[in-house]
Order: C-alpha cells, then sequence, then structure tokens
C-alpha cells in the first residue's frame, strides 16, 4: 500500500494497453485500486488521490479539459495517456 506500489502500476499502464483501457473506463478510484491488485501492485484509494491531485497542479486546463472520463484524467496524470 504504497507509493512505489502506485508508481509501478503507473508503469505496467503504460505498458499494457489493456491494462490502460481498462484504467480509461473506471468509473470510481476504487475500481482503479482492485485493478492494480489484481495486477500485484497493492496500494490505497488515498495514496492514488492524493498522487494524482500532486500532479494535477502541474498540468495545463486544456489538458484536463480534454479528459472524457475520471480514469482519463488519471491515465493524463500518470503519463498513460495514448
Amino acid at each position: 500500500m504504497s507509493e512505489s506500489a502506485l508508481i509501478a502500476f503507473a508503469s505496467l499502464v503504460q505498458s499494457d494497453s489493456q491494462v490502460r483501457e481498462q484504467v480509461r473506463q473506471a468509473p470510481s478510484p476504487q475500481h482503479v485500486v482492485d485493478l492494480a491488485k489484481e495486477q500485484g501492485h497493492e496500494f490505497t484509494q488515498a495514496t492514488m488521490m492524493k498522487m494524482q491531485a500532486e500532479k494535477m497542479k502541474h498540468l495545463h486546463d486544456d489538458h484536463l479539459n480534454d479528459a472524457s472520463s475520471w480514469g482519463e484524467a488519471l491515465l493524463l496524470c500518470f503519463g498513460g495517456h495514448s
């Protein structure tokens, strides 16, 4: 349940198009946490949202406005957007 597990999962999302699409379609943060756990990366929803908020500070509003879903916004923050 650590930031390192979240970083490892973000790396997986960048390299695996199926996982990336599952994140893109995630209706809630808990769905992403559950998906990550299935992939062997355990972290809390709070850890993920804290890191997402920190990364969002550095994104231009135009990038965030292009996100069509919560999962898409998460991908923007963690570099998995394609």
